[in-house]
């Protein structure tokens, strides 16, 4: 199920917490009435039902439940269980859909420089986040806790935000980006037209802010959308595919180690060098060599 927000109004953030659970311990019962809780789960297992359905939350998942819908723990922890939690809530229309809604970010008209038509922001109710995005997730939700409950301890803790009301949503913002960048049906195009793009453009100068132009994506989405793909940054995705092209006319040309490089793209010849090494494991040099007694 997919929670999808009509915006504006954005939905805001109220408060982060964290709780620390202890084998025996069960999560309350309670319906919460105009407020949404995303759980992640950091260690452990926890045992959650809402609206009838029972899920099983392990390091790396996410869990959102809903205002005004009953939820509850169904089984007591049955092993040490560390999560992140935060409240939000939205002024706004939301409603329950099977499939996300995704508005594609159209070039900028002149009739609409004043006005901002309605978009929609797609979270999925529950799914589970890469290593990356975990890192990311917790950071974040660090950053924003101001509530502390541990079951070792008969009573909760709170603390003072360490961020400003204006750090604390952006922070909130970008943990929604996280889980909407989860099933973006997007993300693989993007990454492969970055690619096809690199692949055919390889001699020219890395330039984030021409290719979040010419493809309409913000540049750190296009990021995260090449690291989710390919494992690397669209600058190393570029370094990689010129080496590529390095290796071909080290093996079938005769060109100089230097115009190699400035067929490749690379200025400085030292700079073609270290990055042959970084990702090859040796010189330009001796990769030829190499090849050379491979045809014998």
């Amino acid at each position: 199920m997919y929670i999808i927000f009509t915006c504006p109004p954005l939905p805001h953030l109220i408060v982060g917490g964290k709780s620390l659970y202890r084998v025996g311990d069960l999560h309350l019962r309670r319906i919460m009435p105009s407020t949404f809780d995303l759980i992640f789960v950091t260690a452990g297992k926890l045992y959650l039902e809402e609206n009838s359905q029972k899920y099983i939350l392990k390091k790396g998942e996410f869990l959102i439940l809903p205002p005004n819908r009953l939820h509850k723990g169904y089984k007591c922890c049955d092993e040490a269980t560390d999560f992140f939690w935060l409240h939000f809530y939205t002024t706004g229309k939301f409603k329950y859909m099977d499939k996300p809604i995704y508005d594609k970010n159209h070039k900028q008209k002149a009739n609409y420089q004043f006005t901002k038509e309605p978009f929609h922001i797609s979270l999925p109710q529950h799914g589970s986040l890469t290593s990356e995005q975990q890192s990311q997730m917790a950071e974040y939700m660090n950053t924003i806790v101001q509530v502390k409950i541990d079951k070792t301890k008969p009573k909760k803790d709170f603390y003072s935000s360490t961020v400003s009301q204006l750090k604390s949503q952006q922070l909130f913002f970008s943990i929604l980006s996280i889980l909407c960048d989860i099933h973006e049906p997007n993300t693989k195009n993007v990454a492969e037209k970055i690619y096809e793009h690199f692949f055919l453009f390889y001699t020219e100068s890395f330039d984030l802010k021409k290719l979040s132009d010419e493809y309409a994506f913000h540049p750190t989405h296009i990021i995260r959308c090449v690291k989710n793909k390919y494992g690397l940054s669209p600058l190393q995705l570029l370094l990689h595919i010129r080496i590529q092209k390095a290796k071909e006319l080290l093996t079938y040309t005769n060109f100089s180690i230097n115009k190699v490089a400035i067929s490749v793209g690379f200025d400085d010849n030292a700079y073609f060098t270290k990055q042959f090494k970084r990702i090859v494991g040796t010189t330009p040099t001796n990769y030829r060599k190499q090849q050379q007694i491979n045809k014998i």
